[in-house]
C-alpha cells in the first residue's frame, strides 16, 4: 500500500503493531492492507522468511453485537488454523495480545505471504493466459466445495478475499461465514460488500435461511469478471465469448450461477466439474497446436528457450482462437486486425496453393456469371476443345493449376468447368491475370506471409476457404517474428483499441522521411491511419511521378495500383500538391516498394 509515514505511524499506534510483532519475535516490513477491524502486515520471522500477520482489534465495550463480533473473529482464527485444504488459508500461529492474563485487546494470526489477490489478476488479466485464469477458478471452486461439504457458507466471496502466489490460490477471511450448527447468524445480518451479494442476501430478515447458493452466485460473478473485467449485475453485461470466443461455454455456466432463484442455481459441485472440463479440453487442444509448430535451428541468441516457449504458448492460443470463432468474418469490425503483430504467421504450401486455386475459381465464376447476365445469352460460343486455339487456352490453364497443386480434384474440376464454359476472350482475360506471377504474388501470396493472425485468418475466410483448414496449416513466420522481438507483449485475445505497433511505426517513419528528403516534401500524421504529404509545387510532384514510373513501370500490376491509389489521389490546393495516404496499404506496401523498402517481385 502507498501510505504516508504519518499514516503508517497512526496505524502502528492504533493496532500496536510493533508490540504485537515483538511478542512473537517478528519484525515489521510494511503494511499490506487495512480495514475497520484490523490490518495485515508483511513481516520477517526469526529466520528471515516473509510472513503476513493479521492483527484484529477487539471491541472494548460489551453488548450482544460486540460479543458476536469477537466470537466471529475467534471462529475465523480457529477455523483457518485447524482447516487443512490446499486452497484455504492456513494460520500457522495465532494468539491474543496482551496474553498476560489481562483482557486481550488484539487477536493476531500468522500466515504465508501471498503477494497478490484475485483483484490484481483481474486488473492485470492481459498478463494471465485463459488457461491460468481457468486454473485459478478451479482452485477457488475446490475451496468453496470443500467448505460447503463441511456445512460452511462463506458469505463474503470477493476477489479481495482470494489470495494468490504464483500458481496457488487460497480463499481467506471466514470472519462472517456461517458455520454449521452455529447460532451466531442473526436474521437481520447484512454484509457491507454489496457487489457480490446474491439477491436473497439483500433482503433483511432472512440471513438465517440463506443457503450455500449465495457463494455460487458470487462465484458466477467472479468467473465473468476474470475474463471481462465487468461485474455482471443486471442485464446486458458483457459476455465472455465477446472477448474469448472459444470460451463460450463459460457464459452458460455464469448464467446458471446467477439464477435469481437460489433453488434453481447450479451447485458448486457441478460448477467445478464444468470448469474442469472446459479447462482440460482447452489445455489439450492448445498442447496439440503447440506441438505442431516447427522451431527452426540456429535461431538468433535473443530467442532463448523461455522466450520460444512463451511465443509458442501465445501462438497456440492465437490459432485456437481464430479456428473456434465461428462468426469471425461477420464480427470482424470488433476485432483489432493488428492483434499481436509481434508474432508473424504464414501458411503451409498446401493452404498457399489452395488459396490461389480458390481465387482462380472465383475469377472464373465471375466471368461466367457476367456472361449469363446477358438477356439473350452470350453472342459467342464457349470454348471448343476440338479447336486448336481453344485447346491451347485450356492447356495454359492446366499449366497454371499444376503450379498450385496441393488440393483436391473437385476444386480443380470446378475451375475447368467454368473456364471451358466461358467465352474465348474471357478465357484470355482470366489467363492474363493468373499467368502473371507478380499479380498472384501481390494479390494473394504476399498477403499470407508475415501477417497478423486475425488479418491472415479473415483474408483466408474471405476467399471462401473453410475455417477448419487453418488449424493444421498456419505456422509461425520466424523471420518476421525476429524483427518484432522488442515489441513482444501480453495482449488480450480481443482488443478494440487499435494502435499500429512499434515496428510498423518505425518503418512508416523511415518511408516518410525518405520521400521528404528526396523531393523536399513536408508531411504530417493526420491520425494513426493516415499521413498527409505536401509537395510545394507541380515540378516536385512530376519528379516524384517520373521516378516511380521508371522504377515500377515494368510491373504492370504494381504500377496500376500505384497510379490508382496514390497518383490519382493527389489534390491541388493553392499550387501545392496534397496526398493523404493510408499507412497500411498505400505507404506500407506501395510507397515502400517504390522507395526500395520492400522487394518488388
Amino acid at each position: 500500500m502507498d501510505l504516508t509515514d504519518e499514516h503508517i505511524d497512526c496505524l502502528k499506534n492504533q493496532f500496536k503493531i510493533d508490540e504485537v510483532l515483538n511478542s512473537i519475535d517478528y519484525s515489521f516490513i510494511e503494511i499490506l492492507g487495512q480495514g475497520g477491524q484490523g490490518v495485515v502486515v508483511l513481516t520477517n520471522d526469526s529466520t528471515g522468511i516473509e510472513k503476513a500477520v493479521k492483527i484484529m482489534k477487539l471491541p472494548t465495550s460489551g453488548g450482544r453485537a460486540n460479543r458476536a463480533k469477537i466470537e466471529r473473529l475467534k471462529n475465523d482464527i480457529e477455523f483457518c488454523s485447524q482447516y487443512n485444504h490446499e486452497n484455504i488459508i492456513k494460520y500457522q500461529l495465532y494468539g491474543e495480545y496482551p496474553n498476560d492474563g489481562q483482557r486481550a485487546q488484539f487477536l493476531y494470526a500468522v500466515m504465508d505471504y501471498f503477494p497478490k489477490n484475485l483483484r490484481d489478476v483481474i486488473d492485470e488479466s492481459e498478463s494471465y493466459s485463459p488457461e491460468q485464469r481457468l486454473n485459478y477458478l478451479i482452485q477457488l471452486s475446490k475451496a468453496i466445495k470443500d467448505a460447503h461439504d463441511k456445512g460452511i457458507i462463506h458469505r463474503d466471496i470477493k476477489p479481495e478475499n482470494i489470495l494468490i502466489k504464483d500458481n496457488t490460490l487460497v480463499l481467506t477471511d471466514f470472519g462472517i461465514a456461517h458455520f454449521k450448527d452455529s447460532n451466531l447468524t442473526q436474521a437481520n445480518d447484512l454484509l457491507n460488500n454489496r457487489n457480490y451479494l446474491a439477491p436473497e442476501q439483500k433482503n433483511k430478515g432472512n440471513a438465517t435461511t440463506i443457503t450455500s447458493a449465495v457463494d455460487v452466485f458470487a462465484f458466477g460473478l467472479i468467473i465473468n469478471e476474470c475474463f471481462t473485467k465487468s461485474n455482471p449485475h443486471g442485464k446486458g453485461y458483457p459476455l465472455i465469448s465477446d472477448y474469448y470466443p472459444f470460451l463460450f461455454e463459460l457464459d452458460d455456466l455464469v448464467e446458471k450461477c446467477l439464477n435469481s432463484d437460489s433453488k434453481n442455481r447450479i451447485s458448486i459441485n457441478s460448477t467445478l466439474i464444468e470448469i474442469k472440463n472446459i479447462y482440460q479440453n482447452l489445455k489439450s487442444e492448445l498442447e496439440k497446436i503447440k506441438d505442431s509448430f516447427t522451431v527452426p535451428e540456429n535461431l538468433p541468441e535473443e530467442f532463448t528457450d523461455s522466450f520460444i516457449n512463451e511465443l509458442l504458448d501465445k501462438a497456440s492460443q492465437d490459432i485456437y482462437f481464430v479456428t473456434n470463432d465461428r462468426k469471425l468474418i461477420e464480427n470482424k469490425g470488433k476485432y483489432n486486425l493488428n492483434y499481436r503483430r509481434e508474432i508473424g504467421y504464414s501458411v503451409t504450401p498446401y493452404l498457399r496453393d489452395l488459396t490461389v486455386r480458390t481465387y482462380i475459381l472465383k475469377l472464373c465464376q465471375k466471368k461466367y456469371n457476367h456472361e449469363m447476365d446477358y438477356e439473350d445469352g452470350p453472342s459467342l460460343k464457349s470454348l471448343d476443345l476440338q479447336n486448336a486455339s481453344d485447346l491451347q487456352l485450356y492447356d495454359r490453364l492446366v499449366a497454371v493449376l499444376e503450379k498450385y497443386n496441393a488440393c483436391g480434384e473437385r476444386l480443380s474440376g470446378n475451375i475447368r468447368k467454368y473456364f471451358v464454359n466461358s467465352l474465348s476472350y474471357h478465357a484470355e482475360e482470366i489467363l492474363e491475370f493468373i499467368e502473371d506471377e507478380c499479380y498472384i504474388d501481390e494479390k494473394i501470396l504476399e498477403n499470407i506471409e508475415d501477417a497478423p493472425i486475425l488479418w491472415l485468418t479473415i483474408f483466408i475466410l474471405e476467399q471462401d476457404i473453410e475455417q477448419t483448414e487453418l488449424i493444421d496449416n498456419v505456422d509461425i513466420y520466424w523471420d518476421g517474428t525476429i524483427s518484432c522481438l522488442d515489441n513482444l507483449c501480453s495482449s488480450p485475445l480481443l482488443k478494440k483499441d487499435t494502435l499500429f505497433d512499434k515496428k510498423k511505426s518505425k518503418n512508416i517513419k523511415l518511408i516518410c522521411q525518405e520521400l521528404a528528403n528526396r523531393w523536399d516534401v513536408s508531411y504530417d500524421y493526420l491520425d494513426d491511419e493516415t499521413v498527409r504529404f505536401i509537395f510545394a509545387n507541380e515540378h516536385q510532384f512530376e519528379n516524384f511521378k517520373d521516378f516511380a514510373r521508371n522504377k515500377i513501370e515494368s510491373n504492370r500490376s504494381l504500377w496500376l495500383d500505384f497510379n490508382d491509389d496514390i497518383i490519382q489521389k493527389s489534390r491541388v490546393i493553392d499550387d501545392e500538391i496534397i496526398l493523404d495516404l493510408s499507412i497500411s496499404w498505400e505507404i506500407d506496401l506501395l510507397l515502400a516498394k517504390v522507395l526500395g523498402f520492400k522487394k518488388i517481385k
